[in-house]
């Protein structure tokens, strides 16, 4: 049977561009894309299929149990998973509603965790694969009005780093992708958060350092990260979180 290889929140931004850079990697095999947007993901899948990739869309809804049991059951022999699902919200804290921060954990760490989770345990029945998750400086940088964001990439970091821990002598390597700002759907969120601020330059009033590189990022440019570290050439990285922020955190 071919590798398999899954991108996880293709649809769009980060995970459409991480599903086309894999589409260019050989060692790829099979691809398959899920997102809970089946109509957005199918078309990507229609675009790889047109270069001569094998590539199957499912639609996949992470929170919950049956749709991940089906995403696994259609992409059995995954030896590569990336994990780009996720949601965003920006508002002040003393506003935040107990339900949005329950929809944020439940998409950003419940729904990751278990689809991590899932995958992990196919793996070491085959001997092994590589996992990588896409996290966020926002893990370790609190952001102003960012409260359910920041605990539920926190949250995901450091549950996939003990997962990671316990099935890495079992042959599966968790890492992560932790992106700054990127010029994505939820980056236009984001700076309509901070109207009339260049997220490259940073604002004291916000808290936010600026962009020594002088620009965000692109998508391609976490997808090359994420690339990497699914490769045999991450053979002996695990447990890593590689930042991809033009140095904004200052690697701290």
């Amino acid at each position: 049977m071919p590798e398999t290889t899954v991108v996880v929140g293709a649809a769009q931004g980060i995970g459409a561009a991480v599903a086309r850079r894999l589409a260019a990697d050989d060692q790829s095999g099979r691809l398959v894309l899920a997102d809970v947007q089946g109509d957005l993901v199918e078309k990507l899948a229609a675009e790889l299929r047109e270069a001569g990739r094998d590539v199957l869309a499912v639609e996949t809804d992470i929170t919950q149990s049956p749709s991940v049991d089906h995403l696994l059951e259609v992409s059995a022999g995954a030896t590569r998973v990336a994990l780009v699902a996720g949601v965003f919200q920006a508002k002040p804290s003393l506003e935040v509603e107990r339900e949005e921060l329950a929809r944020v954990l439940g998409v950003n760490l419940i729904g990751t965790y278990a689809v991590a989770q899932a995958y992990s345990r196919d793996m070491i029945g085959r001997g092994g694969g590589a996992i990588c998750a896409i996290g966020s400086i926002a893990a370790r940088m609190p952001r102003l009005r960012q409260a359910a964001y920041c605990a539920s990439k926190a949250g995901m970091r450091q549950a996939l780093r003990v997962l990671g821990m316990e099935v890495l002598p079992m042959g599966v390597r968790i890492n992560f992708v932790a992106p700054g700002p990127t010029a994505t759907e939820m980056m236009l969120a984001l700076a309509g958060d901070h109207q009339d601020r260049d997220l490259a330059q940073g604002s004291p009033e916000a808290f936010r350092p600026p962009i020594p590189d002088g620009r965000v990022g692109t998508p391609e440019d976490v997808a090359e990260a994420v690339a990497f570290l699914l490769s045999d050439r991450a053979a002996h990285i695990a447990l890593h979180d590689l930042y991809v922020d033009g140095g904004e955190s200052l690697g701290l």
